[in-house]
């Protein structure tokens, strides 16, 4: 369903508020454009997508230099952006239904970045996707109850439970963003991240959640009678909670501007499993099978940090062939993280080994994240791979 549109933020009749130049960022302080007006998706799908991803700390910074991250993209060819668009607790624009939770009320960042990335030097649009963090620490710090347990009574900090997503308010308040993003902006992919239910699913509302779904009296449990957390059972009813999201995800979105909804994308990031690439992480609720049946794309996390060769990246995108998918739903995403706290880069030719081997066995989507750790030798090693000078 991966459905191209207009150019980045034109502008229509009895428009409000007048956009500025698509190449150049507006002032910081820049009023909201009226989001009618809004369409970021581009004019026309490159046969190759290479993106880079926007941290949140960099699209709601109003020090952010766009025009310098502008010609980064242009000098190593990128064909598309990947936006942070923040959390349903914490937003890059004044959300009606929740102003509460704006970064900086009277800005949208998410309009003045796309803006500024969203063209490339020869006129075409860029791909524009706007990635959803799923985590809500602040607001679990609220209400405690929302934050999903551990077998050992362990509450999560950012991340909530199960029944959270299939029938709690922060997966309500998932889709009804998710829409909203749709109806301001209409880019060409919205992707949800941080969606992993492997380790805090284990509370008393998920017991009763695995109850009611699965028809089982107790969780599956080893010989010693400790939880089995490995159990293949509670890995399918975990998948089944994040079909059922992105079920109810995909549905609102397909709604909105009347229908146009439907031509945008649905992504959702996922773990690589390094044991078996084709299948996903099962035990995180993310079958890749069972999650194809929803989404458009996934968004697999090629992170090889300094405990993987890049070469393993390439054994990945063959069993993904060899499986059978269509490899033009995967986009492999390139992490820059040697060390997350604090965060330290792999080295540029680590990257630049991995992204190599990320487009490989039928791969045309290749993404590098996040933007904040490429040094200018990133930016050098990225270019010889993605737009090598012409010798």
């Amino acid at each position: 369903m991966i459905v191209v549109l207009s150019l980045v933020a034109v502008l229509v009749a009895a428009v409000v508020v007048a956009l500025p130049e698509v190449r150049g960022a507006s002032p910081a302080g820049a009023p909201s454009p009226d989001p009618t007006s809004l369409t970021l998706g581009s004019s026309g799908q490159p046969s190759e997508v290479r993106s880079l991803s926007v941290d949140f700390d960099l699209v709601v910074d109003p020090a952010t230099d766009w025009a310098a991250l502008d010609a980064h993209l242009d000098e190593v060819g990128a064909t598309g952006v990947d936006l942070s668009a923040g959390r349903v607790e914490f937003t890059p624009f004044d959300w009606p239904a929740h102003p509460e939770a704006a970064a900086e009320p009277g800005t949208d960042h998410l309009a003045r970045a796309a803006q500024a990335l969203g063209t490339a030097p020869d006129g075409t649009a860029r791909e524009i996707s706007l990635i959803v963090d799923a985590y809500v620490p602040r607001w679990i710090e609220q209400d405690p109850s929302l934050a999903g347990v551990a077998p050992d009574g362990t509450p999560a900090r950012d991340g909530v439970s199960a029944t959270q997503y299939a029938t709690g308010p922060v997966g309500d308040r998932l889709v009804e963003y998710v829409a909203a993003l749709g109806e301001r902006y209409l880019p060409d992919q919205i992707a949800l991240t941080e969606v992993f239910l492997d380790v805090f699913s284990y509370g008393d509302d998920d017991f009763a959640l695995f109850q009611q779904m699965t028809g089982l009296a107790d969780w599956p449990r080893t010989s010693d009678g400790s939880v089995d957390e490995s159990s293949a059972v509670t890995a399918a009813w975990r998948t089944e909670v994040v079909v059922g999201l992105l079920t109810r995800v995909r549905a609102a979105l397909d709604e909105v501007r009347g229908g146009l909804g439907a031509q945008v994308a649905l992504a959702m990031d996922v773990r690589l499993s390094w044991a078996d690439p084709a299948r996903g992480d099962v035990a995180a609720g993310q079958d890749y099978a069972a999650l194809l049946t929803v989404v458009d794309r996934l968004v697999v996390w090629a992170y090889v940090a300094t405990d993987r060769d890049p070469q393993e990246v390439e054994r990945a995108t063959a069993a993904l062939a060899a499986a059978g998918y269509d490899m033009s739903r995967f986009t492999m995403s390139v992490g820059l993280w040697a060390q997350v706290e604090p965060p330290v880069a792999i080295a540029p030719e680590v990257m630049a080994q991995t992204v190599t081997a990320a487009a490989t066995n039928g791969v045309t989507d290749v993404n590098v994240t996040p933007v904040s750790l490429m040094t200018d030798a990133h930016w050098t090693a990225l270019r010889e791979v993605w737009a090598p000078p012409a010798r």
